[in-house]
């Protein structure tokens, strides 16, 4: 057998490294970022807490990947949509928008979790904060558009009210939620 190439041993740290992630996100969310220990991530990840630790110096740096994890997901979404000009766009932002939650009910379990907690309150305002400051600017050009005279306003009252429905949808889960009657009465509303 002969020895791996340089883009070999890259693409299995690559792969390590993702699995110490999502383990470390499933764990967080399950039992809380403070009652989680590296230990735990070490042994659901299948390696070593010393290995574990060649790629993240401490638990608030590996929640901090996690967090940049997630947060990749949103971004992706909204390379696609730079500008809201019309409600046809802002109809597909939202229910995009709803459509991601959807798919990773686990980080957002743990974004929820995270937002009540004052000891990592600091961290996650840290990595999220500039993205929602830019995706409220996205919906302020909208409004703004539409004539709306405080159309920051209105923006932060829409990011409200998705952080609520997306609280309930996680919180009561996806079969007891009804997502697709709220979220069309909420596109009603905004639009």
């Amino acid at each position: 057998m002969s020895p791996r190439t340089e883009k070999q041993i890259e693409k299995l740290k690559q792969d390590k490294e993702l699995l110490i992630l999502e383990s470390a996100l499933l764990l967080f969310s399950e039992k809380g970022f403070g009652n989680t220990s590296m230990q735990s991530i070490a042994i659901r990840s299948k390696v070593s807490k010393g290995n574990l630790y060649n790629y993240f110096k401490s638990k608030e740096d590996l929640l901090e990947g996690v967090l940049h994890y997630g947060l990749n997901q949103m971004k992706e979404l909204f390379y696609e949509q730079s500008t809201i000009h019309t409600e046809e766009d802002f109809s597909y932002t939202i229910r995009a928008n709803f459509e991601m939650i959807k798919s990773n009910e686990t980080f957002w379990k743990l974004y929820y979790n995270l937002v009540a907690q004052p000891k990592v309150y600091a961290l996650f305002n840290k990595v999220f904060l500039p993205f929602f400051e830019q995706y409220m600017k996205l919906f302020e050009g909208y409004f703004k558009s539409k004539g709306d005279k405080n159309s920051d306003a209105t923006a932060l009252l829409l990011g409200s009210s998705i952080d609520g429905i997306s609280l309930g949808y996680i919180m009561m889960g996806g079969d007891n939620y009804p997502l697709e009657e709220v979220v069309n009465r909420l596109i009603e509303k905004f639009k």
